[in-house]
């Protein structure tokens, strides 16, 4: 079993490769299906599956599953069997190279009234190669999705009206991260005032020490502006930054499993939550594993009392509708627990512990092992973190090539309709 802080939404599976591959033997989906249904039962946190009749939708999937004819049709199946948990880190992966995955362009897309709008191209991606630009509307967003390598062809209305054809390769381009996750600036306008500007597209195991360099080059500015609008998550590290807006050591998240919530026997309360044991410095995925399982499967992650490290200065972090899973957590902290003004829009509600389990001949899945409450016993789980300031994006900002988010953020750095 390989483990994974299921913060993030993208897993990399490994397969075999080489230049004499044998064929794979022929697979037993029903036997397959009996594991896949008992690695849930066994290993998925909540003991009563959100309330769901395991048994009987395992047995309502079965004959679909076992009647499978090819790994794809497999998948659908299994697919539909999770399907019923309505659950974030839920996930059936298949071997490598068996199916025929979608991949997308190398854009970010927003639908702005209602339609599907370009709001970032990757620098080296055939997307921008071939002329596409942020504030581009995708009039056949069906185009957009397929194979690897394929290339889409798309109808785009670009920012002066005109409609244009771009044939456009489809790239796997935002995973893994850009690395470093952690970049930053610092911008003087030479009148006295000086605003740091943080990116964080991932929190990952070199988190803490990147979050250490950020604060220590950016210690002397007047305001800092958090952009975590592009993280899908990563794992506890975020603590670490987190602990440099907070006002002392306190419990942050807890992180309880499955053997922690079956030995109470009943709903949670938020004393149980509070008994969870304390954990300190938790900044990698196994660390975090590791105090879950030496502590009955319970973890109270604490930030830190950094002293005159702290920063006192405000604070806006930006958040959007691709903010998921580990950066949720750091902007659910930095909401409930620091000065800091969310600015953007809801988070995507995807927060849970995952960790990756092999079933066999290739096959794998993402089940999530850990649940997420705050210190007062709420609990976090899939729950979409609302921004204090919400934004609006348009089509007209993106084609004048403004941020709508920063631009607000600067707004009220500087007293223009501060919180």
């Amino acid at each position: 079993m390989n483990r994974l802080l299921g913060i993030g939404l993208c897993l990399l599976l490994a397969g075999a490769t080489g230049a004499a591959a044998q064929p794979r033997p022929a697979t037993d989906y029903a036997a397959l299906y009996d594991r896949l249904t008992a690695t849930v039962a066994e290993n998925f946190y909540d003991p009563t599956l959100y309330g769901v009749d395991w048994k009987a939708a395992a047995a309502r999937h079965r004959p679909r599953a076992a009647a499978a004819r090819s790994d794809a049709e497999f998948l659908q199946a299994g697919r539909a069997l999770l399907g019923e948990i309505k659950s974030s880190h839920l996930d059936l992966r298949a071997p490598t190279g068996t199916v025929t995955g979608g991949t997308g362009i190398g854009a970010r897309l927003v639908a702005i009234d209602g339609v599907q709008t370009v709001t970032e191209v990757v620098e080296v991606s055939d997307a921008h190669r071939r002329g596409l630009r942020p504030g581009d509307q995708i009039l056949n967003e069906a185009a957009v999705n397929g194979a690897r390598g394929s290339t889409a062809d798309l109808r785009v209305r670009g920012c002066d009206g005109k409609v244009r054809s771009l044939s456009v390769r489809r790239e796997t381009v935002f995973w893994p991260p850009v690395q470093p996750s952690f970049r930053w600036r610092v911008i003087d306008g030479g009148s006295g005032r000086k605003v740091g500007y943080l990116r964080i597209d991932a929190f990952e195991d070199d988190g803490a020490p990147l979050a250490d360099r950020a604060m220590a080059d950016m210690a002397k500015t007047d305001a800092l502006i958090i952009d975590v609008r592009a993280n899908s998550g990563g794992n506890a590290s975020a603590l670490r930054l987190a602990s440099y807006f907070t006002r002392e050591a306190a419990p942050a998240v807890i992180l309880l499993a499955r053997p922690y919530l079956a030995a109470l026997g009943r709903p949670l309360t938020p004393t149980d939550a509070l008994r969870a044991p304390r954990v300190d410095g938790a900044y990698t995925s196994d660390k975090v594993f590791e105090a879950i399982s030496g502590n009955g499967g319970g973890a109270a992650l604490w930030t830190e009392d950094l002293g005159e490290k702290r920063y006192t200065r405000p604070v806006y972090v930006l958040q959007g509708e691709e903010t998921a899973s580990a950066a949720e957590g750091f902007t659910w902290v930095m909401r409930l627990s620091t000065r800091a003004v969310i600015v953007g829009r809801p988070s995507a509600g995807a927060l849970l512990s995952a960790e990756r389990f092999d079933l066999g001949q290739g096959w794998s899945m993402r089940i999530p092992t850990a649940g997420i409450w705050a210190p007062d016993g709420e609990n976090y789980g899939d729950r979409s973190v609302p921004a204090h300031v919400e934004v609006k994006w348009s089509r007209a900002d993106l084609c004048a090539g403004r941020d709508a988010d920063v631009v607000k953020a600067l707004e009220m750095i500087e007293g223009d309709g501060g919180r």
